[in-house]
């Protein structure tokens, strides 16, 4: 596969070409809709602003499981719900119900859903604290009954989990779409696509730039992100990685560089992306026009919830980033983080102009509205 630039260009623009993708979103589908539904043009006003689903996978559990032009769809939906009058928006998805199934603590991913779900009119349900639920009592419901008996009440559900493959269970069972709000150590597809567009929208465009990760590439933003970031004709991808971050994927123990897990590996190299090792953040600063940050001691996103504990850690000097060493290189660069931080991004930074760990979160909002538009279909 060759490197496109089909995303790298201004969201604004019309973009050539596609991304690769299997398109492959599980066997299940939306519900088939009948002669009384509201249609989408009917929601939106008839000017398109409500997106629509046309061609795109059932489900939302993976970033490869949307082509070039999805993508580009999505980030352009976003554009448009971003100056679209919060009236108007809010007759896009009037009478939808969302349910929030979270097995996992969260507050940007959760929230952010809810809030977009709530500015599109529709009404959200579920839990955050899944001991409320017949799944982890005495009884043990399973995943997959629960997906399909909450599908029963909803028209779509987002759904975080500790298990990886669950978001791909969740959506074999559920008779309406699945968004993928994390799941295990696998993907993260909205938070990834929501970093592409503060990305593209002030860079103006990814081909020919030096991206920047720091933390463990195994983790589920950072999957997401590499396989998005694999198609975008970057000059340069680099890393800053753990000095031994676990990596607990099925079947993929074998890594490059210690910390590069093997499928991404190979998807770099057939994608032609050129990537490099760094051993410090400074280095990264004077060499990349985006730096996106993750903490360098993570629990692992594979245990229950209840098994695990705070602990006090302090990140090595050489993965922290500080206003003063932004300015020792006269760095440029956009620096983000999907949060929660640590103390790997101080503060300070909030007030440089690449310092954009809040305007990601607004960002993130009217990714996820731009979702629900194009899943979400109220009965």
């Amino acid at each position: 596969m060759q490197p496109t630039d089909d995303l790298s260009r201004a969201v604004t623009a019309t973009l050539p070409g596609r991304l690769d993708g299997d398109g492959d979103g599980g066997p299940r589908a939306h519900r088939t809709t009948t002669a009384t539904d509201t249609s989408r043009a009917d929601r939106d006003g008839g000017d398109g602003s409500g997106g629509g689903n046309a061609g795109f996978p059932g489900h939302l559990v993976a970033a490869a499981d949307l082509d070039g032009p999805q993508v580009e769809e999505l980030l352009r939906q976003a554009a448009r719900l971003r100056e679209m009058p919060a009236r108007q928006a809010r007759t896009l998805l009037d009478g939808a119900i969302v349910a929030t199934l979270f097995f996992q603590p969260s507050t940007r991913t959760r929230l952010g859903f809810e809030a977009a779900a709530l500015r599109l009119g529709a009404r959200v349900t579920g839990f955050a604290d899944p001991s409320t639920s017949r799944s982890v009592d005495y009884i043990g419901e399973s995943l997959e009954d629960t997906a399909r008996v909450v599908s029963e009440l909803s028209d779509a559900l987002v759904l975080r989990h500790y298990v990886t493959g669950a978001a791909r269970r969740a959506a074999q069972a559920s008779l309406c779409p699945v968004i993928n709000g994390g799941d295990g150590s696998n993907e993260h597809p909205t938070q990834a696509l929501s970093d592409i567009w503060t990305m593209t929208r002030r860079l103006g465009g990814l081909a020919g730039t030096v991206v920047a990760l720091v933390g463990d590439p195994g983790t589920r933003v950072l999957r997401s992100l590499v396989h998005l970031l694999a198609r975008m004709d970057l000059k340069r991808l680099l890393f800053l990685v753990p000095p031994a971050a676990p990596l607990d994927m099925t079947g993929l123990d074998a890594v490059t560089h210690t910390t590069l897990p093997a499928d991404l590996a190979v998807l770099l190299h057939d994608s032609g992306t050129p990537y490099e090792f760094r051993s410090d953040v400074s280095e990264l600063l004077a060499e990349a026009d985006v730096v996106e940050m993750m903490p360098v001691d993570v629990p692992s996103l594979e245990s229950h919830p209840a098994a695990l504990s705070s602990h006090v850690y302090v990140t090595p000097e050489r993965y922290r980033i500080t206003a003063a060493k932004i300015r020792a290189v006269g760095s440029k660069a956009l620096v983000l983080h999907p949060g929660p931080r640590k103390d790997e991004l101080h503060p300070d930074v909030d007030d440089t102009p690449g310092g954009l760990y809040f305007e990601q979160v607004k960002d993130s909002l009217y990714l996820r509205m731009a979702v629900l538009t194009q899943w979400v279909a109220p009965r």
